[in-house]
């Protein structure tokens, strides 16, 4: 049995979704039961909170391995820890974590410093562990659609840098990899797409596949940040990881195209083209 928690967000959901079609058997863990009802009827689901220890040890029962997905925020730490401890206690074989492309460099941002503290909590437990270290998803363009139907314009901060974008999907087929085939433990694995695009490289692309032009104009960090809360981000992550854009020490990083979705998959992961096709329904 494989528990994911995070089942509802965009990584988790992509790893609920590929275990169960590879045949494994699947555990979601959720806060919000309604938020899975449509997540497959192969999948049990289990609900509880990472911020109540005494909500795990159902949810590990029987449990094999875990993936480790939080909803970020001050509490990472703490939802991390709760998680390492009842994992160690229920006889979990294997963690796979997911963790942010800051903690591989050991910046001292708030949320690479949320994630390292996670780290450090599942290592000193004992147990096995994977952790994947994903730089910038493909999937915030999603908070550019409302501008886009409306306006036909994506109003966004550091335009100019450019950023190795990654499908949740390809980290998801990372997770089931690790969670399904030996070889990984103790292994951190920095993850990034294809290549390394500026935001008005990336509002060409989708308004290519939409079939019209669109425009980038450039704003502050703050106001992309009131407009991802507006959309149910956590905003003090949204600010943190937008604000890191700005500096050079984060943009050599983050515009890396690393190896690791060919050398553990076997195949180059999707491009921001194939992302934008695959979800234009979204900005229409």
């Amino acid at each position: 049995m494989i528990l994911v928690t995070g089942a509802t967000s965009n990584v988790g959901r992509e790893v609920v979704g590929q275990l169960a079609a590879a045949g494994r058997e699947v555990r979601a863990f959720t806060r919000d039961p309604d938020r899975v009802a449509d997540i497959g009827p192969s999948v049990k689901t289990v609900t509880g909170d990472l911020a109540q220890p005494e909500t795990l040890r159902a949810a590990l029962a029987g449990v094999e391995r875990v993936f480790a997905l939080s909803g970020g925020g001050p509490e990472q730490p703490l939802h991390d820890a709760n998680l390492a401890q009842a994992a160690a206690e229920a006889g979990v074989r294997h963690v796979v974590k997911m963790s942010v492309i800051g903690a591989e460099y050991g910046f001292g941002d708030l949320m690479s410093t949320w994630h390292l503290a996670g780290e450090r909590a599942i290592r000193q437990v004992g147990l096995p562990w994977t952790f994947l270290r994903p730089g910038e998803f493909m999937s915030n363009a999603r908070l550019w659609a409302a501008t886009v139907k409306s306006q036909g314009v994506v109003y966004w901060p550091h335009g100019h840098v450019k950023v190795a974008v990654i499908d949740p999907r390809d980290i998801a087929a990372l997770a089931v990899a690790a969670l399904t085939s030996p070889g990984h433990e103790g292994k951190a694995y920095r993850i990034s797409g294809p290549e390394a695009l500026t935001v008005g490289e990336r509002v060409g692309t989708l308004g290519a596949a939409l079939g019209r032009a669109l425009r980038h104009v450039e704003i502050p960090v703050s106001a992309a940040r009131d407009a991802a809360a507006r959309a149910g981000r956590q905003p003090l992550v949204v600010e943190t990881a937008l604000t890191n854009m700005g500096s050079d020490d984060y943009r050599v990083p983050y515009a890396q195209v690393l190896p690791v979705s060919r050398d553990v998959l076997g195949r180059e992961p999707r491009t921001f083209a194939e992302w934008a096709a695959d979800h234009i329904g979204l900005f229409r």
